[in-house]
């Protein structure tokens, strides 16, 4: 049985496109990088801020500074310009009446997680919120997962899923041995998440409750 589920955040939970997008332009603009269309930006929304600058161009000297900028911006606006998925209060609803322990396990800095769970209240809908603790400190995606299981004494990992959109949610799921489902309304692809590995896939929120109620033989 699936006792606990570790939900991602951005691309899972909430629609952030445009808070995290804008944010990345402010900061690529510091260094004279220009990104008209935002659409270039979406692959870097979930992944670790710091590999994502790094993808983009940035020396790793500028990183640092890069990440002050960007969340100048995103502390000030983009943490509110993102909006819940249709389906998502429903489906964590469903999985904790079926007593299901709802974890938050995202990659972004946990000051920043509770704020946005805070401000559309989706902090009540579950038991408890993970994320990274700094840009060096538990800020990969595995380590946030494995601080989880350790901190709920999880020694049979077949009782834990990860549900999640991209591919980092799926490798680190992997490297904790815990499975994944893939969130097909966020921003990763379906071939993206079969390549690495993902045993099941939602089209929506509502189909993600019914195959884990399913699992679980409810």
């Amino acid at each position: 049985m699936i006792r606990y589920v570790l939900v991602d955040l951005d691309g899972t939970i909430t629609d952030s496109f445009e808070g995290v997008t804008k944010s990345i332009q402010y900061a690529l603009s510091h260094y004279g990088i220009e990104v008209p269309d935002r659409e270039a930006l979406r692959k870097y929304i979930g992944p670790p801020i710091t590999w994502s600058f790094k993808d983009a161009g940035l020396p790793d000297e500028c990183v640092d500074e890069a990440i002050m900028k960007y969340r100048e911006r995103y502390n000030r606006e983009g943490l509110y310009e993102a909006k819940i998925y249709d389906g998502i209060p429903e489906m964590l609803t469903t999985l904790h009446n079926a007593g299901i322990k709802l974890v938050l396990a995202t990659s972004k800095p946990l000051v920043f997680a509770e704020k946005i769970m805070k401000h559309f209240k989706m902090d009540l809908l579950m038991d408890e919120l993970c994320g990274a603790m700094s840009d060096r400190e538990r800020n990969k995606k595995w380590q946030v997962i494995e601080y989880i299981l350790t901190e709920h004494e999880v020694s049979d990992r077949s009782e834990a899923l990860m549900l999640g959109d991209t591919r980092f949610d799926v490798e680190g799921a992997n490297i904790c041995g815990i499975k994944t489902m893939g969130a097909l309304w966020g921003f990763g692809s379906r071939e993206s998440l079969e390549k690495e590995g993902a045993a099941y896939f939602a089209r929506t929120p509502a189909e993600a409750a019914e195959m884990i109620l399913k699992i679980n033989g409810l």
